[in-house]
């Protein structure tokens, strides 16, 4: 039986927009307005192919129902006991229900207010009182229909009514028939039958209404999901399409959902193939072998398997050959609308890998031409060496020559060696004398400090040791000394200290551990830095404006350089400077042991004055 009542809301319900009927009980309205209460999509669609409007229906089904068991009841009578026919109520009775159901079926409900409805089942209940009137009780039960109908779409106060109405009608039978002693237990079984039945109507009718919401709400949540997947699944489809690296879109089990534009390109997929069958061929290295099914990427991403950053080779149908990158990765879990897939991205890396070896060609070729005029440079240096006749200041120097083009041919076997991991090799750590390396150092800069016209001086703690490689540290002291030198002006100052800080000072970080630390401090007086150019100059090839203004030959890869090979000693690397008044550089490296000598003039194997200062230094002036 449909809805074409009035409903009041359950006690604490919000009423939807102030409403207090039901959907079925609205008024028609313009479709632009109605449209609001439908769910959208399929659901609209067949709310919009409805033949009959549903309050209408309603009625006519229910009022027929009435009216069709009112004939069947005029036939059995006639049948049974003919003479009740002669009775003038229960022919007026049958004849207004008859009138009622036939009116019921020819007004347009769908344009009257929604309480005319109730007129219906009002009448109905005045008909049946008159259909009993001075008959057979047992027509009494036809009162069931119009009291239902109300019960069952009608607030409680139609209820009430609806049962008023029939206690009257019985009343007033009773009053004409005083002589009928069970009258009043007539009264009183029908009032109490027909309450109960209403009020277990209204209440399974509410019940039946508050699912039919919860069911509603449910059918909305359902669908606004839908849409929302969909759109997602339009976006995503948008976005795969204008991205230039190639993704596939795999479900839970294993299928391909969808592969973008640059992924088919990529593996030579025709558009229109559904089944995404590449024409190129997957090879495990540039010109090696192919790849089984199995090991393909996609087969692998297909199985479940996740992985980063994998390098294969695709010979393509026209011949050329591209490197790429692949990595498979799982999707979020949102709300269950990514569950279980995943994606396969192929980056092309062909312009990269191509970089990389040209890098390493460039490399080689460099180191292995570097071989051949420092083999020459030490061969000669070593025939000088073994001339007797040579004084020991010229003997120093040729000393100095060839151990800057012994280092030089290490790092060039290096290079060489490396091939296309050209990578600093883990550095050779053992128990270093820091102050002895620096010292070396600066004397291999005293000729070019002496020929710029730089004051170089060299200040050291005795027995400044640390966990070190002797070979990398002299490149870290090479490199700063060398800029401190370059970049300084005729007339200035280059200051070259290694000492031992127990304690922290304004420049220098304390040791989390408490350990003491070896201090490499590298002052001069030259051209200095603006400080953003001191926050950039670790970046390659980065160098200061004033450098690239002045006539100073330079890189800017050597600073760099520097703080790889000091964070590969867990140091530290600290730069102040100022414009026109010069850098200072501070390397930290934990020390690994202090000298306890008493006498703390040490002499190193360099030319210039050995003096001792205040603190215990020796200091060497150049």
């Amino acid at each position: 039986m449909g809805t074409h009542g009035a409903a009041r809301p359950a006690r604490g319900e919000a009423r939807h927009k102030g409403s207090r009927r039901p959907a079925s009980l609205r008024p028609a309205l313009p479709r632009s307005r109605a449209s609001r209460d439908r769910v959208p999509g399929e659901v609209t669609r067949m709310a919009d192919r409805t033949p009959l409007d549903t309050r209408t229906h309603s009625i006519w089904l229910s009022q027929l129902l009435l009216g069709i068991v009112v004939v069947v009841v005029v036939l059995l009578v006639q049948t049974l006991t003919p003479e009740t026919l002669n009775h003038l109520t229960f022919t007026i009775g049958v004849s207004m229900i008859v009138v009622i159901t036939a009116v019921a079926l020819a007004l347009p409900w769908q344009n009257l207010p929604p309480l005319a409805v109730l007129v219906v089942p009002l009448l109905d209940i005045v008909a049946v009182g008159i259909m009993t009137h001075d008959t057979t009780q047992a027509l009494a039960f036809l009162w069931l229909f119009p009291v239902t109908w109300i019960a069952s779409h009608f607030p409680l106060g139609a209820t009430g009514t609806a049962l008023g109405t029939v206690i009257v009608m019985i009343g007033l039978e009773e009053i004409q028939h005083p002589e009928d002693s069970s009258g009043t237990l007539r009264l009183v079984v029908v009032a109490l039958s027909l309450s109960f039945i209403a009020i277990s109507t209204q209440l399974a009718a509410r019940q039946t209404r508050a699912f039919k919401r919860l069911l509603r709400r449910e059918a909305n949540k359902l669908n606004e999901t839908l849409i929302r997947s969909t759109r997602q699944e339009r976006e995503l489809s948008r976005m795969l399409g204008t991205l230039d690296v190639g993704v596939v879109r795999l479900s839970a089990s294993g299928e391909i959902l969808e592969a973008n534009p640059a992924y088919r390109t990529l593996y030579d997929i025709n558009p229109a193939d559904t089944t995404f069958a590449a024409r190129s061929v997957e090879y495990d290295d540039y010109r090696g072998s192919p790849l089984t099914n199995p090991e393909r990427p996609i087969m692998r991403a297909r199985g479940g398997k996740q992985f980063d950053d994998v390098r294969t080779w695709l010979f393509s149908a026209d011949g050329s050959w591209r490197a790429l990158s692949l990595t498979s990765l799982r999707l979020a879990d949102d709300r269950g609308l990514a569950s279980g897939e995943s994606l396969l991205i192929a980056h092309d890396i062909t312009a990269m890998v191509s970089a990389e070896r040209a890098r390493d060609s460039l490399a080689t070729r460099v180191s292995h031409e570097l071989r051949n005029p420092l083999t020459t440079v030490i061969g000669y240096s070593d025939l000088v060496l073994e001339d007797g006749s040579i004084g020991p200041r010229v003997r120093e120097r040729i000393e100095a020559i060839n151990s800057a083009a012994e280092r030089m041919m290490t790092l060039a076997g290096q290079m060489l060696g490396a091939g296309r991991h050209a990578q600093l090799e883990e550095a050779a750590m053992s128990t270093t004398d820091l102050a002895k390396v620096v010292s070396d150092s600066v004397d291999s800069f005293v000729p070019t400090a002496e020929a710029s016209g730089v004051h170089l001086t060299f200040a050291a703690d005795p027995d400044v040791f640390v966990q070190g490689d002797a070979f990398r540290l002299r490149q870290v002291s090479d490199n700063l000394v060398s800029n401190a030198v370059k970049y300084t002006p005729k007339g200035g100052r280059v200051t070259v200290e290694v000492f031992v800080a127990a304690d922290a000072e304004p420049d220098i970080a304390a040791d989390p551990s408490g350990r003491p630390l070896a201090v490499l401090r590298i002052s001069d007086t030259g051209m200095g830095m603006e400080p953003d150019e001191v926050a950039r100059i670790f970046e390659p090839y980065f160098r200061s404006a004033a450098a690239q203004a002045s006539t100073i030959i330079g890189t800017g890869l050597g600073m760099g350089i520097v703080q790889s090979l000091v964070a590969q000693h867990d140091g530290s690397l600290d730069v102040r400077s100022m414009p026109g008044r010069g850098t200072t550089v501070t390397v930290t490296i934990p020390a690994d042991r202090i000298g306890l000598d008493d006498d703390p003039a040490i002499e190193f194997d360099h030319p210039g004055l050995t003096v001792e200062d205040p603190q215990g230094r020796t200091t060497t002036d150049a």
